[in-house]
């Protein structure tokens, strides 16, 4: 009965190792900055880009966005890389 026990720690030691993975699996989303909330669901074409503070917090937001996918893409690219 001992062996058993044994030999079954051992192939649970064994296995333990395979159940690690990335840790990047965890991280969370970098969050948006706080004047995309306001372009969030609206149809861009009611947003009036001819003012100049709407123009710049919607190229911060769609700057913001392409990074973020961008950041995105990579890891998924890098994780079926390796």
């Amino acid at each position: 009965m001992n062996t058993r026990l044994l030999i079954a720690a051992l192939l649970a030691a064994a296995a333990f190792p395979a159940l690690a993975h990335d840790p990047a699996a965890h991280r969370r989303a970098a969050a948006a900055p706080a004047e995309c909330a306001q372009f969030q669901g609206k149809d861009p074409a009611t947003i009036d880009l001819k003012e100049p503070a709407v123009k710049a917090a919607h190229d911060k937001c769609e700057a913001a966005k392409k990074a973020a996918k961008a950041k995105a893409d990579e890891a998924v690219k890098a994780e079926h890389e390796h």
